[in-house]
């Protein structure tokens, strides 16, 4: 597998052209929790979960990867589109009863375009998906300075107009006592196939993160709808460190197995989870309810839709 590296004076970032994938992202700090300088010894810590596995369908092992041309799941791993019934692909070795994150992270991605003086870098992938959809992506990695910018293109190659969403899937690394913060409009309860149930304003007090608290026991996998700035969570490590990541998206999706996993996923995106499953009611669905009808967006043939996020690293002593 093929990896490229952008490093400055404080972050170090590695990226896999397979799945293109994240593999590390690190700062480096010294004992009196700053950045790098001439005196105190130095220590690289893992902003992003270091990848972990190998092998080529390991994408989820990795510190993040992308999710195009939809996020998630769909129940019943199908939809409803234009008159016809849109069935998607399973790979079992990734999901038995899913297309889990669409197939960005399971393909292989091309370096196209790099600037190793201004440390970016651009990443190619084209997908035709039989009966679904063909479409090209693309994404840019640039660091600057303390922080890290991913910006991710996606351009419809069909003949015809579809519905498409993209996300990105950070593995962001904890300490037993990291606090994090973020503001949410409001929250999707899960059901038993992971898919969200009902929608909810008022959070309940393991998923709400309005205020900053330490990241909880419990088992959290559930979206969010974010007002209209968009996202910004922050993770206050115990080490001097405070992690920000921001993004325009109006969705997140915040995961982690029950107890101290290491890692908390947050995931900006550009559609609430399952929204393609209802495209059909559309016509019959108000405005305001949880189905977010203008989560997808709909590009036409050569059309292109576009995602971005930031990960600010700050020390705070």
């Amino acid at each position: 597998m093929v990896t490229h590296t952008l490093e400055n004076d404080t972050l170090k970032l590695v990226i896999n052209e397979q799945g293109g994938v994240i593999d590390a992202f690190q700062c480096t700090y010294n004992n009196g929790c700053e950045y790098v300088c001439n005196q105190g010894e130095e220590h690289a810590f893992d902003i992003l979960r270091p990848r972990t596995k190998l092998s080529e369908h390991s994408a989820g092992e990795a510190s993040m990867f992308p999710m195009v041309p939809m996020v998630n799941r769909i129940r019943g791993n199908s939809f409803e589109w234009q008159g016809r019934q849109v069935t998607l692909p399973i790979n079992s070795q990734v999901d038995p009863d899913f297309f889990l994150h669409g197939d960005g992270w399971l393909t292989h991605w091309q370096l196209c375009r790099q600037n190793q003086q201004e440390l970016w870098l651009e990443l190619v992938m084209t997908s035709d998906i039989k009966g679904v959809c063909h479409y090209q992506a693309k994404q840019h990695f640039q660091l600057e300075q303390d922080s890290l910018i991913v910006t991710m293109t996606v351009t419809n190659f069909s003949e015809e107009a579809f519905p498409f969403g993209a996300g990105f899937h950070p593995f962001f690394h904890c300490l037993p006592n990291t606090q994090v913060q973020f503001s949410a409009l409001g929250v999707w309860r899960e059901d038993a196939t992971y898919l969200p149930s009902d929608y909810t304003t008022a959070i309940p007090t393991v998923f709400d993160f309005e205020q900053t608290k330490p990241i909880p026991n419990a088992w959290i996998n559930n979206g969010y709808r974010m007002d209209k700035s968009g996202v910004t969570a922050t993770l206050n490590h115990n080490n001097g460190l405070l992690v920000t990541l921001t993004s325009p998206c109006h969705y997140l999706q915040v995961y982690k197995p029950e107890g101290q996993a290491g890692f908390l996923c947050v995931e900006p995106q550009s559609q609430a989870v399952n929204a393609h499953a209802e495209l059909a009611s559309l016509a019959t669905t108000p405005l305001d309810t949880a189905s977010h009808r203008e989560s997808l967006t709909i590009l036409a043939p050569k059309q292109s839709m576009q995602i971005t996020m930031t990960i600010k690293v700050q020390a705070t002593v």
